[in-house]
């Protein structure tokens, strides 16, 4: 199966994503995915309808700790997976609020020190723009760096999936 190739767009992503296709029905590859998730403890699931969220036992899991959810979609002759691997949502969610936050208040204080010196010629205030940028890096690589920690982890749950989905003829389409 060869979904595991270098995809060099995926470079500086937090959330990678990917496709896999294969000719069996949906229902047949969650069943494939759960019975080879009872065989191997190292991986735990939570399955629903259409989606399986696959992630790494309790004791083993840090913050940055990722998580593959893969949905199922049946199409008319071919079962289409689609995979995104990152993060837990609450820190996904934690990381955009900084950099959303963060990045409005930079704008805007921004815009303000540039008014200011425009207005008045006081420049005391354009400090705010080499500091925003400093911060908004920062968080960059704050979560670079939780990206990496969490990296072996990562291949841990791909290869999962791969060993998991090996018996079929699955391949990747994204």
């Amino acid at each position: 199966m060869s979904f595991n190739k270098l995809d060099e767009s995926a470079m500086g992503k937090i959330r990678p994503r990917f496709k896999l296709q294969t000719p069996e029905k949906k229902e047949d590859v969650m069943t494939l995915i759960k019975s080879f998730e009872t065989k191997d403890e190292t991986v735990i699931g939570n399955h629903y309808d259409r989606s399986i969220r696959l992630s790494i036992p309790k004791k083993e899991q840090h913050y940055w700790s990722p998580v593959l959810n893969l949905t199922f979609e049946q199409e008319k002759d071919h079962c289409l997976i689609r995979c995104q691997i990152g993060p837990k949502e609450t820190v996904w969610q934690m990381i955009m609020m900084l950099y959303i936050g963060f990045s409005i208040l930079s704008f805007f204080g921004a815009m303000f020190a540039l008014v200011k010196w425009q207005l008045n010629g006081t420049t005391h205030f354009l400090f705010i723009i080499p500091v925003a940028l400093l911060i908004l890096g920062s968080i960059f690589l704050i979560s670079n760096a939780g990206k990496a920690k969490g990296h072996s982890q990562m291949i841990h749950l791909l290869r999962f999936l791969r060993n998991a989905v090996d018996k079929i003829h699955c391949e990747r389409v994204e």
